[in-house]
């Protein structure tokens, strides 16, 4: 093959998708690196089927470079995870820098592209990673065109030299030689450079050897992360970008600056008018409000040290019973630590955009468990009900935020099982609840007083303080007085700020 052809970039996609399908879990079993959170293959494979799915939708007569487009532009809305991010980055870079008609050199310069793009990604990039596996192969691709080889074999000794320089480039970084394992990044991205070679050579059906990657049957641990508890993934499209400081918004930098003041593992990556932001904070609420340089949807929040998707000790608990996923939607930036502390993935919808079943999707998908119990709250339509492919996904009536947060301590208390859904379920059919405008102790215990009085089936046992604005300790201290002087048997929760409605909300459960 002389030139690279749509076929080709078509059949690239399918094998990727399939080559990362069996090394998921292999590349996951070495992820020590920038958290040891055992993801790294399933984000990269999460990140590569969007790929693939968009190249399925693009037009039969589309040439290499369009098809290569679709590739890079769906890896990155799909991007998962820091790793995946930078591939999607890379994918985006490889199709920008081809020719309409791409020969051995011009693949060797948009290898290159890819190389730097990915690179500048990064707000800190580390040597001995996916980074660097990148280089090596823009050098040997670059060294085998100039020697004359023809397009199959630039491909083939590039991804050769990079399997033969994959122990020396891990063992640059400390993390990795401490753990002596491959960096996970770096072994995904060589998956999907070896399905592009296999392709090009024009090998149908094509096949990728993994014998090369370790089994997965060993996890190796390292010390927590230090950037932040949370990870942040979102998109921001430039449509009503502003400017910052009077001046025009260079909208990737300005996100890469804004986030490496909230944490580290930051990375940020465009294209055709969007960015995929991703990083780990203690402040998400911070770092998605510092994402408002233009248009932001499918904001997702998750906690670090919780379950990440993939991996089988995701479906299963100590205790032998099968772990749900929890969805929690929110249009309360700043509840979404909280929420995300009690193991759910969280959706926060932003005022710019709504959030669609896509949205709602990609969230399930990122529970890694069969079954997720979705709770609406403020962030969408209880009626938006995604379908996700071998996951039953059940919406209960958490309609609002109070019913959200009941929901959600109820999935928490119990465990998020079965037991823990219907837990959540009675909750939600035992719940009074209440309002107050004014920011008022007198009013707030005259609303307690009603909701404790009305006429229940079961005694009330606890009470969900909802507060919109910038917590006032003497209002809610003295609403706990009130309770424990008049109803010493209900014991409140407070929760907030919401941001949002009154300046109370009470649920008495």
């Amino acid at each position: 093959m002389d030139l690279l052809e749509a076929a080709a970039v078509r059949a690239w996609a399918v094998a990727a998708r399939t080559a990362l399908e069996a090394a998921a879990d292999r590349i996951d079993a070495v992820n020590v690196f920038p958290v040891a959170d055992s993801d790294t293959g399933t984000n990269v494979l999460l990140t590569v089927v969007g790929g693939a799915d968009a190249v399925a939708l693009a037009p039969a007569d589309a040439l290499a470079t369009d098809v290569a487009r679709a590739f890079g532009r769906g890896a990155l809305l799909a991007a998962r995870g820091n790793s995946g991010v930078i591939v999607s980055q890379y994918l985006t870079g490889f199709a920008r820098g081809l020719p309409a008609h791409a020969g051995a050199r011009d693949v060797a310069r948009a290898l290159a592209v890819a190389a730097r793009a990915a690179r500048e990604a990064t707000v800190e990039p580390q040597e001995g990673t996916v980074l660097t596996l990148a280089d090596v192969v823009s050098a040997a691709a670059s060294s085998a065109a100039d020697a004359g080889a023809d397009l199959p074999t630039v491909l083939a000794e590039a991804v050769a030299e990079a399997l033969r320089a994959l122990g020396r480039i891990s063992a640059l970084h400390p993390v990795l030689r401490a753990a002596r394992v491959l960096d996970a990044g770096a072994c995904a991205l060589l998956v999907v450079l070896d399905a592009l070679a296999r392709s090009v050579a024009d090998e149908r059906p094509v096949h990728v050897p993994l014998d090369w990657l370790p089994t997965a049957a060993a996890h190796h641990a390292t010390a927590e992360p230090s950037g932040g508890a949370y990870e942040v993934m979102l998109l921001v499209s430039d449509d009503g970008a502003g400017g910052v400081d009077g001046g025009v918004v260079d909208t990737g930098a300005e996100l890469r600056r804004r986030m490496g003041g909230l944490g580290d593992s930051v990375a940020v990556v465009g294209g055709d008018g969007w960015w995929h932001v991703h990083v780990h904070t203690d402040q998400p609420a911070a770092a998605i409000a510092a994402a408002a340089l233009g248009r932001r949807e499918q904001v997702l929040v998750r906690l670090l040290a919780g379950a990440h998707a993939g991996g089988s000790a995701l479906h299963d608990r100590a205790d032998g019973r099968e772990r749900w996923g929890v969805v929690v939607c929110t249009a309360a930036p700043d509840l979404a630590a909280w929420y995300a502390a009690l193991g759910a993935v969280v959706l926060v919808r932003c005022p710019e955009a709504p959030v669609r079943s896509e949205h709602l999707e990609r969230a399930v998908t990122d529970t890694g468990a069969a079954h997720v119990v979705v709770l609406p709250g403020t962030g969408t339509d209880a009626s938006t009900e995604p379908a996700v492919p071998g996951v039953l996904v059940e919406t209960l009536d958490a309609t609002d935020e109070v019913r959200a947060v009941v929901a959600s301590l109820a999935l928490a208390g119990e465990g998020p099982t079965a037991q823990g859904r219907s837990a959540a379920q009675a909750a939600l059919g035992r719940l009074g609840t209440g309002t107050v405008d004014v920011a008022s102790a007198a009013v707030a215990s005259q609303v307690v007083d009603a909701l404790v009085r009305a006429p229940r089936a079961t005694p009330a046992e606890s009470l969900t303080i909802l507060w919109r604005d910038a917590p006032d300790d003497e209002l809610l201290d003295a609403v706990v007085a009130h309770l424990a002087a008049h109803h010493p048997g209900v014991e409140a929760t407070a929760v907030g700020p919401t941001g949002h409605g009154p300046a109370l909300v009470l649920g008495l459960d």
